[in-house]
């Protein structure tokens, strides 16, 4: 019979692991756009929750490091940090039309439903219980980060201040459906405008940017095609937004981008601006790489590039199975099903964690997680009970090899 109530579960340390995802979920942490929004409603009710948990629970230190508009990311740590664990402290906006209370974290049909769930509150509920179920567990560090869902600000803090360590292995909580996941493909994103020159579509004049500004970019997507990665496959490009015609006085806005054209379609349009997202499966291709190749593209069509802002360059992150394959058989064991289920880091989205991994000596890296991955950020976000659990046991038994 599916669990409609937590009287329901037997086990004690299971009913404090569904109340501490409860109250965890209850606690509103997603960034609102306008910054000064973000002032009032951040991660750090949430944060303030995890420390006076910790403090109450575990034999864990915490510290907590200041990012800007007064936020903050927290550091619970335990001996030198050769383990370090990620969980991030945010989420995602509510969504309208959810079936229950997305800050209610009601249990229906063996499943704790509501925002952070998934996405990654069960993390971090399965991750401190964990810590304090294995008090004997040492040279551990867990890093409670912000802003994963925004601009990775938590995540750059952490570079900044944390890059010298030297951990033997990093741990995300930032994973789902029981899934062990080694990996994921990088991301670029900048700006770009190219100029060409306008004239008379019917006297075969000028040089359009918008026609031979797609052939270039065409041209671009031929080569990036051709950068795979053995497990990672192959690297993408997508365009978006974007705005071509002819140049105006008034185009350019005070942000610098191109906001205004003209739009007549017997004038040959001699500017077109676009921005670029790259998710490399390589390693080492970079935003200098790939604006350098764009570039070269655009000017073989005899038109001028523009470079107006570069956004994102992160790499690509890759930990080969056989580095971590005694965790991988943790999860054969807690999950009871034969096998490891192992995601594909080439259907992956860019994750934080390779920020970090990147700067810290690319040690050894995986992410678990028990939330439905389906689910995440939209109105049905849940995760079942029992997955919850053995998300727990997961990161217990992961302690207990680094045991005293």
């Amino acid at each position: 019979m599916a669990i409609e109530r937590l009287d329901q579960i037997t086990n004690k340390k299971d009913q404090e692991l569904i109340v501490l995802l409860q109250n965890l979920v209850r606690i509103p942490s997603w960034i609102p756009k306008k910054p000064a929004d973000r002032l009032i409603q951040n991660e750090n009710k949430v944060v303030d929750f995890i420390e006076s948990w910790i403090k109450s629970n575990t034999n864990f230190e915490t510290e907590r490091q200041s990012l800007a508009g007064g936020r903050f990311n927290l550091i619970a740590s335990k001996g030198k940090p050769d383990l370090i664990f990620l969980a991030h402290t945010d989420t995602v906006d509510l969504n309208p039309n959810a079936p229950y209370d997305q800050l209610a974290a009601e249990i229906h049909g063996g499943k704790i439903w509501g925002r952070g769930t998934t996405d990654m509150k069960s993390g971090i509920a399965s991750m401190v219980q964990a810590m304090s179920l294995a008090p004997d567990a040492n040279n551990v560090w867990a890093f409670f980060y912000a802003d994963e869902e925004g601009d990775f600000l938590g995540m750059k803090g952490l570079v900044k201040d944390y890059s010298d360590l030297r951990p033997k292995f990093i741990v995300s909580s930032d994973g789902s459906d029981l899934s062990f996941g080694h990996g994921c493909r990088g991301l670029i994103e900048f700006r770009a405008r190219i100029i060409g020159e306008t004239g008379h579509p019917a006297k075969g004049t000028g040089k359009s940017a918008i026609l031979r500004g797609f052939e270039g970019i065409f041209e671009f997507r031929d080569y990036l095609s051709k950068l795979k990665h053995p497990q990672m496959g192959g690297t993408t490009l997508n365009i978006n937004p974007v705005l071509g015609g002819q140049f105006k006085s008034n185009s350019i806005d005070e942000d610098g981008h191109l906001n205004v054209v003209g739009e007549a379609a017997n004038i040959v349009p001699d500017v077109m601006e676009f921005k670029v997202d790259i998710r490399p499966g390589v390693p080492n291709f970079r935003i200098n790489d790939a604006i350098q190749k764009l570039k070269d593209s655009i000017q073989n069509q005899g038109l001028q590039f523009e470079l107006i802002e570069k956004v994102h360059d992160y790499g690509s992150w890759y930990t080969d199975l056989s580095d971590i394959k005694e965790y991988a058989e943790i999860t054969r064991i807690i999950t009871k099903s034969g096998e490891t289920n192992i995601d594909n880091p080439g259907e992956s989205g860019y994750i934080d964690l390779q920020m970090f991994w990147e700067k810290v000596g690319k040690p050894p890296a995986f992410m678990f997680g028990g939330g439905e991955g389906s689910t995440a950020h939209k109105p049905e976000e849940h995760i079942k009970i029992e997955n919850l659990i053995k998300e727990r046991d997961f990161f217990k038994k992961i302690l207990e090899m680094n045991s005293e």
